[in-house]
């Protein structure tokens, strides 16, 4: 028979337990939601875009699920161009955006198109439709556009070899404003 002491003794153990396993649990939760937290967030060193600032850097997941960083294109003239499938004007400048692109990726530039929300799919369906042939990222709850001020689609930010937002084009593209706002920064 277990004597008062015995008993005193298992229930202190087993309290022990209990309150190693709570503390254990809390820290297992709070990692779980803290790794919940960060995936499919984009990561962002980017704030308010700003003429004569720097950009900054940012990852974004493209069409293919693939992570891709505004550092990657260090070096190169990039056009970041917020656009979405509902929004006609965006749709327009597409076969523009992608000619341009063609006719100046040897020139040290790129264009990043950066989704605004639409789903992986229509995103995706969008470019193979149009046969668009720049990198497109996506941006599933607009953090990133919104942390670069951009409440309106199509707004495109011209970032130059240094890293310098040289000019923000609020609007779509023509052929004309292309040539005009893009070709002087870049190199032939």
């Amino acid at each position: 028979m277990n004597t008062r002491k015995e008993r005193a003794a298992n229930r202190r153990r087993q309290q022990r337990i209990t309150n190693t396993l709570v503390i254990v649990g809390g820290i297992v939760l709070i990692v779980v939601v803290a790794f919940l937290f960060t995936q499919g967030a984009p990561t962002q060193a980017v704030s308010l875009a700003q003429v004569g600032k720097a950009f900054g850097n940012f990852s974004l997941k493209d069409i293919q699920g693939q992570s891709v960083q505004m550092s990657d294109y260090a070096g190169k003239v990039v056009l970041v161009n917020a656009w979405a499938t509902w929004c006609p004007p965006c749709k327009a400048e597409m076969p523009d955006l992608n000619a341009y692109y063609q006719a100046h990726q040897q020139d040290n530039f790129v264009i990043l198109a950066i989704n605004a929300g639409d789903p992986a799919s229509a995103a995706a369906d969008f470019v193979a439709q149009k046969g668009l042939t720049f990198p497109v990222l996506l941006d599933p709850n607009t953090a990133l556009l919104n942390g670069l001020g951009i409440n309106s689609y199509p707004t495109s930010i011209l970032v130059g070899m240094d890293g310098m937002v040289k000019a923000i084009h609020v609007g779509m593209f023509t052929p004309q404003s292309l040539e005009e706002e893009i070709t002087p920064y870049l190199t032939r």
